[in-house]
């Protein structure tokens, strides 16, 4: 690459960076220490996320990505990589960390398909999608199977040097590359997340859970899909021969894993073809009608303001002793209840003000009754000598 294309792609670069950090102050600490949260959706990243910012917000900033479609529809520009804006934070002498999460992959198949079930998949609302036949749920599901959930970011992505195991020690990955921390979690793991991550990141973290699918609209059909669905045969083969799985998994945990499939069962069903499956796509896509990007996304969407950052602080309280935290960070909401509570404050001491007010116009009345009463006793006194 000559100087001239090297100086534009820097530049785009920057600006890249800059418009995902534009919420923060060049002098904000905690822009110093940055942790990208970089996995595939539904591997539980939302949690994480949520938990980090809530635990931490006051020493790192909190970046949650998918791809560069997503790097894409928050910055407006499509020439640079993730990869990239990681290694520039770096570069310009940020601390960074990296983190990423496995699931297995039935189960992130499952969740991938029920988070896209209404904007893609049948391009309707889940108010009617839940009253549909599960027979029907489970055949579209069987039919794009194949094709959901692929590749592994920590393996494909990152472009780091990949250890021959994992450590089943630790339960986690810490790959320094390039002055940069790269961190691969497992899910089935989450309830130690938050002392492996506490470990870590140098700060106490602690989990909260976020965004479960069980928890919207089509929660009872999502619950009632995984208590009825049974694996066809043939995609148990697919299963068998993950190298992702056969990677994160130790062999006891993969042949439970698979103990536990070769259980549920079914024959073998005929998915979609290469072919079918982009016309299948394309259809989708062309027919979108409902919106599918997520803003409200997280119980803490990393608002640093002195308002936010109080409730996050009483929200990670509540969070250590162990209470479920239903309450989500709402700026505006929270901004609201300020104002709210500020001008009761006010009207308050209006109030007192004015009650004050009223007593002493009582108390000075009083004195000049009593005045006036004293003076028409002394001139009867004085009329009364005469």
């Amino acid at each position: 690459m000559n100087t001239e294309k090297f100086k534009n792609k820097l530049q785009q670069i920057k600006e890249a960076n800059d418009k995902i950090f534009a919420s923060l102050l060049k002098e904000n600490e905690s822009y110093n220490n940055i942790i990208f949260v970089y996995t595939p959706p539904k591997v539980g990243s939302t949690s994480l996320v949520s938990s980090i910012r809530i635990s931490a917000s006051h020493k790192f900033s909190i970046v949650h990505i998918h791809d560069e479609i997503m790097l894409n529809f928050f910055t407006g520009i499509n020439s640079v990589s993730i990869n990239e804006i990681i290694q520039y934070n770096s570069y310009i002498g940020k601390n960074v960390y990296v983190i990423d999460v496995y699931r297995t992959p039935i189960e992130r198949k499952f969740s991938e398909f029920f988070e896209k079930i209404s904007v893609y998949h049948f391009n309707n609302s889940e108010e009617n999608i839940k009253k549909y036949n599960i027979k029907r749920i489970i055949d579209r599901f069987n039919k794009v199977f194949p094709y959901l959930a692929l590749g592994d970011h920590f393996i494909d992505k990152f472009d780091i040097p990949i250890p021959n195991t994992f450590d089943f020690s630790n339960n986690f990955l810490n790959i320094k590359n390039n002055n940069i921390n790269y961190i691969k979690l497992r899910l089935k793991d989450s309830n130690n997340w938050g002392s492996i991550l506490s470990k870590v990141l140098g700060t106490e973290i602690v989990m909260i859970n976020d965004y479960e699918t069980n928890n919207k609209i089509i929660g009872s059909l999502y619950k009632k899909f995984k208590d009825e669905y049974i694996l066809p045969s043939n995609y148990l083969e697919i299963i068998k021969n993950d190298k992702y799985l056969h990677f994160y998994y130790s062999a006891e945990e993969r042949n439970n894993y698979i103990k536990l499939w070769s259980n549920k069962l079914s024959g073998s069903v005929l998915p979609y073809s290469n072919a079918e499956y982009i016309f299948y796509v394309n259809l989708n896509l062309e027919n979108q009608f409902y919106n599918d990007v997520q803003m409200e996304h997280y119980i803490d969407n990393g608002c640093l303001c002195k308002g936010c950052s109080l409730k996050r602080k009483e929200i990670f309280e509540m969070a250590k002793k162990g209470i479920i935290i239903k309450e989500k960070i709402n700026h505006t909401q929270i901004i609201n209840e300020i104002i709210d509570n500020t001008n009761k404050k006010i009207n308050n001491i209006n109030k007192t003000i004015i009650i004050n007010k009223n007593k002493n116009k009582f108390k000075n009345t009083l004195n000049i009754n009593s005045s006036n009463k004293i003076k028409q006793n002394l001139m009867t006194s004085l009329i009364g000598r005469i």
